[in-house]
């Protein structure tokens, strides 16, 4: 995917927001120990956190390939799959802002990545209505 100007990225968001989900759940399902590092820290090795990981690793990868998959083949379906991301990020994201005894880092960190795609889902959905 190459991107030039700024309007061609506003253009391309779904496709790239697509993208990035698939290769976070890609990350999630062969490396889940590194790849879930930053939220889990010494806990990703734990058997159950990699197990944890790559179930939404499953999710990424389903959500984001699809996404990407129907921006060149089912555009119809882009707005909807764009919406389910959001919808599980604002989940993700109110998880980890409301669950208790989470390390700071944690919070944070899962605030910031699933907010961040929150806002990107958003901003690609809204792109699609111009």
């Amino acid at each position: 995917m190459k991107l030039g100007s700024p309007s061609d990225l506003a253009r391309r968001l779904p496709e790239a927001v697509g993208l990035a989900r698939a290769a976070i759940g890609i990350a999630h399902m062969i490396a889940p120990t590194r790849a879930n590092e930053l939220l889990a820290g010494p806990d990703a090795a734990v058997a159950t956190t990699r197990a944890a990981a790559r179930t939404f690793g499953i999710r990424e990868i389903y959500i984001g390939g699809g996404l990407y998959a129907a921006t060149r083949y089912a555009p119809k379906a882009v707005r909807t799959l764009l919406r389910a991301g959001v919808a599980v990020d604002v989940w993700d994201t109110a998880a980890f802002a409301l669950t208790a005894h989470l390390p700071q880092r944690t919070r944070v960190a899962g605030c910031a990545i699933a907010g961040g795609f929150v806002i990107a889902g958003a901003l690609a959905d809204v792109q699609l209505g111009r």
